[in-house]
């Protein structure tokens, strides 16, 4: 059933306000982790607006340990497509090869390699991901499918349900004016108009402003809206429908969501740190002014100067007169917020799952190389059950692009070409046959994860001989 521009609206609408409780703990995680002036307001309010944050003596250990921790969860894992139904036969095996490379090349076309380090910054710092699938076409004008990763800051699941995998999706974002002209010409006259007809709170939001898919911030505010009939984009200022295009999939609705695991609500890693690491910055700062403080403490003199005014500075000479007393107050106060600040970095290590090992730091003042395993079982696990989660993600987006090719383009002839298992290939394959209904693939993460199990055998004997 087709929806008009009022009842995607209203969906929409239900879908940002589903999801405002997280929208301002996004943009918190979003300052924070940009750094700069929005940064230190989100920590220490908005009062620090005129301070030169640049000079504020205060690490942004919460980027800091976000670009460690991506660094392990973004990369690829293994593609490997097993032979179904134990057909033990030369052509099975070429067939399950085969599909091997087609999807190798989905992935070369996406430019995979580059899309998983930005995930892993997002995961965790948002709580999910959202790539939407979507054609792509190569030199020749032969269009592949694609799985683009979309800004979880714009992004609006719907309810995850019990299977935790939403059915519809918002996207919210600002686009140049002429681009949007450029796309959508037949409304090019609504788009290039400056003065909105009526005010609505989805059209005039500043958290929607400078995005990294733009970075002035200008343009009008356009809605994306999916579902498992299609998509459909419009503007919810003028409550106009730009484009429908229907949903070839029959698997769901052509987006896949990659969900951090979490107790009962969305939230990104970081969530329960944020107050620590606002008063880690404040004591970092109080400790600057303290030993300022102790470097230029006062100095009280009980008594008269005979050489006239009170000179300081190095080389000075006073000249007091008998039976005078000169002091200066102690205060040891800078080594306590030092104390303190290291306190304060072990329990945001903790809340954070932020090891100091990370930073190339021994734990231990005595080390062994067992000790350093033991120590690093919690974060290898840590680890793990991201990778679980990307791995999920990942076998999803194989399986709707293949469905996706077969569906759309089943007998037309498709060159590929790329690097599979140490060997280049290129050749040719039809969806229709090649194909054939079978869209399942395991993505495995570890060593010697792209081999079989006989290879793994003969690998290690060979290795221990």
């Amino acid at each position: 059933m087709v929806k008009t521009a009022d009842e995607l609206y209203s969906r929409v609408y239900e879908l940002r306000q589903l999801n405002s409780e997280l929208a301002q703990d996004k943009h918190n995680i979003r300052a924070i982790l940009n750094g700069g002036a929005d940064g230190i307001k989100a920590l220490l309010g908005k009062d620090m607006r005129d301070m030169d944050y640049r000079q504020l003596p205060a690490p942004n250990l919460l980027m800091s340990a976000l670009e460690r921790f991506a660094q392990k969860i973004g990369r690829a894992p293994d593609l490997k497509v097993d032979i179904f139904n134990d057909k033990d036969s030369e052509r099975a095996t070429k067939r399950a090869e085969k599909l091997e490379r087609i999807v190798t090349a989905y992935d070369d076309i996406q430019k995979l390699d580059k899309q998983l380090p930005q995930a892993g910054r997002w995961l965790p710092g948002y709580g999910f991901a959202v790539w939407v699938l979507k054609e792509k076409k190569d030199a020749n004008g032969i269009p592949y499918p694609v799985a683009e990763l979309r800004d979880p800051y714009l992004c609006y699941p719907g309810h995850f349900g019990i299977d935790q995998e939403p059915k519809e999706l918002a996207i919210l974002q600002r686009v140049p004016h002429e681009t949007l002209a450029r796309q959508y010409p037949k409304h090019a006259s609504v788009i290039l108009d400056e003065v909105s007809s009526e005010y609505n709170t989805m059209a005039y939001l500043s958290s929607y402003d400078k995005t990294w898919a733009n970075a002035d911030g200008t343009g009008k505010v356009v809605a994306e809206y999916y579902d498992e009939e299609g998509t459909y984009v419009f503007l919810p200022e003028n409550k106009i429908i730009l484009d429908f295009i229907p949903n070839p999939l029959k698997s769901g609705p052509r987006f896949v969501i990659a969900k951090r695991y979490s107790f009962d609500q969305m939230q990104g890693q970081f969530h329960h740190v944020i107050g620590l690491m606002a008063n880690m910055a404040k004591i970092n700062i109080l400790s600057v002014i303290a030993m300022e403080d102790a470097v230029f403490t006062e100095t009280n003199i009980i008594g008269e100067i005979e050489s006239g005014q009170y000179r300081k500075g190095r080389f000075a000479v006073n000249y007091l007169t008998p039976g005078s007393q000169v002091s200066k107050p102690v205060n040891n106060l800078p080594y306590q917020l030092f104390q303190q600040i290291d306190r304060l970095e072990r329990h945001l290590r903790l809340g954070s799952a932020y090891p100091v090992a990370d930073d190339g730091q021994s734990p231990n003042a005595f080390v062994t190389g067992r000790g350093l395993e033991e120590l690093g079982q919690s974060s290898s696990l840590h680890v793990r059950e991201y990778q679980t989660v990307m791995k999920d993600a990942l076998e999803e987006i194989d399986s709707k692009r293949l469905e996706w090719d077969e569906v759309m383009y089943g007998g037309m002839r498709k060159p590929i070409a790329g690097f599979r298992n140490g060997t280049a290939f290129k050749e040719t394959y039809v969806p229709s046959s090649d194909i054939a209904e079978v869209y399942k693939t395991r993505r495995v993460y570890g060593v010697m994860a792209g081999f079989d199990e006989p290879q793994k055998i003969i690998t290690g004997l060979q290795l221990k001989q």
